[in-house]
């Protein structure tokens, strides 16, 4: 293995733990798959799931690696989330309920606090468009 894997193992390890104990956690984001939402740099705060995920929210999925900082486009009546990055042409696939531990709750950017926002709803319903001309219908 090697340290930037075991590295990430060990990050998503501790993640699951803090998570799974009802306790937030806080880190760097690294990327700019959620830009300009989440930016490269910007301190993030994920705090345990308090209800099931909603369209348009950003949430954390343990889905290897050191997890994924994604929104919910869509979510299914077993609980299986669609997740997108803002930045990103496609979809990340559907994502089972188990994994998805924690909700984005905080943004610190450049010192400062920066808005969490979820979709706003034209942009819920284009998704919403989207999704429907995926599956067909």
């Amino acid at each position: 293995m090697t340290d930037a894997v075991e590295v990430a193992s060990a990050a998503d390890a501790l993640a699951r733990d803090l998570l799974a104990r009802g306790l937030p956690f806080r880190y760097v984001a690294r990327g700019r798959s959620m830009w300009p939402a989440v930016r490269d740099g910007d301190h993030v705060t994920v705090a345990p799931l308090d209800h099931p995920p909603r369209v348009g929210d950003v949430v954390f999925a343990a889905t290897g690696g050191f997890g994924l900082l994604h929104r919910v486009l869509w979510v299914r009546r077993d609980g299986a989330v669609l997740l997108k990055g803002d930045f990103k042409a496609g979809v990340d696939g559907w994502v089972p309920a188990a994994v998805v531990r924690g909700r984005l709750t905080a943004i610190e950017r450049a010192g400062r606090a920066a808005a969490v926002r979820r979709l706003a709803p034209v942009a819920a319903s284009l998704a919403v468009a989207f999704i429907r001309q995926v599956r067909g219908r």
